[in-house]
């Protein structure tokens, strides 16, 4: 039985190593030359930048990073930070906050800072995020079909959940002008809104506690070591999917680099897309109205940034994001602002050139605050929507904004088509993105009729047995 992923960004990936480790051949088909996809690396004037996620977490114990090296038997190429590294500044109005590694360092930051009366915040957060990190490996959300009958099991440790389904994050919070400001600039970056809804937010708000690391060489370097022993097919771009009787069958492959104006049409029996499906079968292309675009500007200084490496200018607006990574005596960084996507539709190329500018101008005044010194970079250059378009298939960056618990598309886009990747349960970031392989697997062996029949070793997905 032959697995066809299209897109060697983490999901796919993901998703491939387990499928090889239950004996199917795998093939990964990638558009680009690297693998990653927005969590992949790219060198640009000798140095390596990141396409879009630069902060890695999920390495902690049970959470999901961890769980996916220890199923597939792969090192992972990162070096985890120890408690009380200072892992990220908020410039605030009031001040500089450090949110650091480690609950209890965090906890004395917060309450140093905002006051004794944050406490009963983070106790809740940790509550939740504790809860749904047991959880999230083999809660189906939202279930798809055969899967309803899987959440009865789970219910009674859902239940203590259920009214954070319907609470937005700062009903939990002092009403602290500078605290809310802090959770709508640090929900921005992961949930892609300040309207999350609680249950999300207490997850999101735990990255830091989650297993951060650092990447020597860039994000990249995950993703190779998760390519590494794969049938990955580079510049290989997968223009169609093709249908018999209402299931995939195979799909139609356009090829660059040395195999230059060859196609293939390449059969399979299970499809797992790690790219927007709509225009593989055909259909306009839905971007969620509250979505965002993202403007990211590169550079490398000629100086070596202490940490913390991933600094936000919350002072004024629009928010601006910069991540740092040392490398021989200088620094690499991005430095990325949420933009309104229709701000970038129906310009001339003047007027794209001219935006473009004030947009660069604007990023680096916002970063200089985070970073003096930041327009001494050399390369400096910029990406806009038009660029993550032309790259990723689609404008919008993070996935769908987590404005309530049903904002998911739905995983399983045909009978033996499986969606992965960024915008599926339980939403953006490298441990969802991980997870959302996991489950769109389980559904796949599942559905073909694979699980529990000694076809292959299944001891490779955690979770609940009773998935099966």
């Amino acid at each position: 039985m032959r697995a066809v992923v299209v897109g060697a960004g983490f999901g796919g990936l993901v998703a491939a190593r387990l499928l090889k480790g239950v004996g199917l051949e795998v093939v990964v088909l990638e558009a680009h030359t690297y693998p990653g996809g927005l969590a992949g690396s790219f060198y640009h004037r000798g140095f390596r930048f990141e396409a879009g996620a630069t902060l890695l977490s999920g390495l902690a114990p049970g959470a999901p990073l961890a769980l996916a090296a220890e199923a597939l038997g792969v090192r992972l190429p990162a070096t985890p930070l120890p408690p009380g590294f200072p892992l990220m500044e908020v410039l605030l109005p009031r001040g500089r906050l450090l949110r650091l590694v480690g609950r209890e360092a965090e906890r004395e930051a917060q309450r140093d800072f905002f006051g004794p009366q944050v406490l009963p915040f983070w106790a809740w957060q940790e509550d939740r995020a504790q809860r749904l990190l047991d959880l999230a490996p083999r809660l189906p959300w939202p279930p798809e079909g055969e899967e309803l009958g899987l959440l009865l099991p789970l219910f009674p440790r859902l239940l203590p959940l259920l009214p954070d389904l319907f609470l937005r994050p700062q009903a939990r919070a002092p009403q602290d002008p500078d605290f809310l400001r802090f959770l709508e600039a640090q929900l921005l970056i992961s949930a892609q809104t300040q309207a999350s809804y609680a249950l999300y937010a207490a997850l999101a708000l735990d990255l830091p506690h989650l297993g951060p690391a650092l990447v020597p060489g860039g994000m990249g370097r995950v993703a190779e070591a998760l390519a590494e022993g794969l049938e990955v097919r580079y510049k290989a771009k997968v223009e169609r999917l093709l249908l018999r009787e209402g299931r995939a069958r195979a799909v139609e492959v356009a090829y660059g680099g040395r195999r230059r104006g060859e196609r293939e049409v390449l059969a399979g029996d299970l499809f797992f897309l790690n790219i927007p499906p709509e225009p593989l079968l055909g259909l306009p292309q839905r971007v969620p109205k509250d979505a965002w675009g993202a403007f990211v500007l590169y550079g490398v200084l000629p100086f070596e940034a202490p940490p913390p490496y991933y600094r936000q200018n919350a002072r004024e607006r629009p928010f601006a994001f910069l991540s740092l990574r040392p490398e021989g005596g200088k620094t690499v960084f991005a430095l990325s602002l949420h933009t309104p996507l229709a701000l970038w539709e129906g310009l001339s190329r003047e007027e794209y050139a001219r935006l473009k500018a004030q947009w660069q101008a604007l990023a680096l005044r916002l970063g200089e605050a985070l970073l003096p010194g930041l327009g001494e970079a050399s390369p400096l250059f910029a990406a806009t929507p038009r660029t993550y378009r032309r790259f990723a298939g689609r404008a919008w960056v993070g996935g769908y904004p987590q404005t309530h618990p049903f904002r998911f598309p739905r995983v399983r886009v045909l009978p033996n088509a499986f969606r992965v990747g960024e915008g599926v349960f339980p939403g953006q970031s490298v441990p969802a993105v991980v997870l959302s392989a996991f489950r769109a697997v389980r559904l796949a062996l599942g559905r073909a009729g694979l699980a529990g029949k000694g076809e292959g070793d299944y001891s490779a997905l955690p979770g609940d047995p009773t998935y099966w």
